[in-house]
């Protein structure tokens, strides 16, 4: 059987409405499905990051509850499962967030998984980091430092989703991960079944949202 796979953001501060529509069209489509929210780059980690530096309870996606408001419910209520790196820097708030939401919505009953690893900062003195060669400025101070991330894969992701998750926070992982981990988990491909892992090249299509039915002439 077929597994459906919907983008309903391609970066933050990605239109708010943009997942209703591919809600409704994988709820029409009543075949097992995912939807994924990407709104992290670098520089908007960084930026989290920041944000925490001034208010620890902040530092996820700050559009995240008008990003999920809208289809949380139906999601849950057709076992549309979700997956987002809307947690930035700050994965268990985003995750208090989704299940205050949640309770609203009148399931109290839902399944977050909070993915989280990626934040290296207090192992940075343990690990032999070495400059990158084109790099012309020294490596930065504790004092100057705001973020130190490392890319998880999806193997993490397809863990929270054998264990029932119905929606799966994470940080800083790599981007088509987040569309690799539900077809792991659906298809139960191997992790060195090479040739389907070439589903890494939807999910690098897929994450950019809407911009791939246009905005993307590279030929593949």
């Amino acid at each position: 059987m077929s597994f459906l796979l919907g983008s309903g953001a391609g970066f933050s501060g990605d239109r708010t409405d943009a997942a209703v529509a591919v809600v409704a069209e994988l709820i029409k489509r009543q075949q097992p499905s995912a939807l994924v929210f990407e709104t992290l780059g670098e520089r908007t980690l960084a930026a989290a990051h920041r944000a925490m530096r001034d208010d620890p309870e902040s530092g996820f996606e700050p559009l995240l509850d008008e990003l999920l408001a809208p289809v949380l419910r139906d999601c849950l209520d057709h076992d549309i499962k979700i997956l987002g790196n809307f947690g930035a820097a700050n994965p268990r708030g985003a995750c208090q967030v989704i299940a205050d939401l949640s309770t609203q919505l009148g399931r109290g009953d839902v399944r977050i998984a909070q993915v989280h690893g990626d934040d290296i900062r207090q192992q940075l003195h343990s690990l032999d980091l070495q400059r990158w060669e084109a790099e012309r400025l020294d490596m930065p101070g504790d004092d100057a430092l705001i973020s130190a991330n490392v890319y998880l894969g999806a193997k993490a992701l397809a863990e929270a989703l054998v264990m029932q998750a119905d929606v799966v926070v994470t940080g800083r992982v790599a981007d088509p991960a987040l569309f690799l981990a539900p077809l792991m988990h659906h298809f139960d491909w191997r992790w060195d079944d090479w040739d389907r892992l070439g589903g890494m090249m939807a999910g690098h299509l897929a994450e950019c949202g809407a911009q791939v039915s246009g905005g993307y002439f590279a030929g593949f």
